[in-house]
């Protein structure tokens, strides 16, 4: 199924991750919402953000190998819709600025909320 996606993660404390190409950031402890989109078997996807991975290769991998995932939502649209999530989520949430957008002109596609 091609869709967009919100997956929920939880960071139980402080800390600092290498994330890729973006370096070093430090995380606070909270509830971070990322918005995706898988253009083929977004049940695969889903599943990678809920599993150990091997191989990261994008920046929520190794955000993931660190924050428990805790919930999703699936939107069964185009890709275009994935940077709709992300601005809505903005509004309620913090980003982490350049955050899974490399393809976009969006600040970010992960966000901590409150």
């Amino acid at each position: 199924m091609k869709a967009v996606y919100l997956v929920f993660f939880r960071l139980e404390e402080k800390k600092s991750i290498e994330i890729g190409a973006l370096g070093e950031i430090e995380f606070e402890p909270g509830i971070y919402i990322y918005a995706g989109s898988a253009m083929n078997s977004v049940e695969k996807r889903i599943e990678r953000h809920f599993s150990e991975v091997e191989n990261t290769h994008w920046h929520i991998d190794y955000f993931s190998s660190v924050a428990e995932a805790v919930d999703y939502l699936v939107v069964p649209e185009n890709s275009s819709f994935e940077c709709m999530l992300a601005d809505t989520v903005s509004k309620v949430g913090e980003p982490v600025e350049d955050f899974g957008c490399s393809d976009c002109n969006c600040n970010a596609h992960l966000l901590r909320v409150d």
